[in-house]
């Protein structure tokens, strides 16, 4: 029963602080085109590192095999 109170008294306490708008279906463009921006950075950077993390794990694999044909 703890765990219910707790969902109703967040509830209450959102339903509070929400603004409400006249129009439910009407977007903020600028903070959707900001948070599209954002997930699109991101995706680069996270398509870089597995590029170039990719690339150094070959090299490690590389030297560390030449090394140990060379014993």
């Amino acid at each position: 029963m703890g765990h219910l109170t707790l969902v109703a008294f967040t509830a209450v306490l959102f339903s509070l602080f929400v603004e409400t708008e006249a129009n439910a279906f009407v977007y903020n463009y600028e903070a959707l085109r900001i948070g599209g921006l954002v997930i699109v950075c991101l995706l680069i950077v996270g398509a870089f590192v597995l590029i170039f993390y990719n690339q150094c794990a070959r090299l490690v694999r590389g030297k560390r095999s030449d090394s140990s044909s060379a014993i």
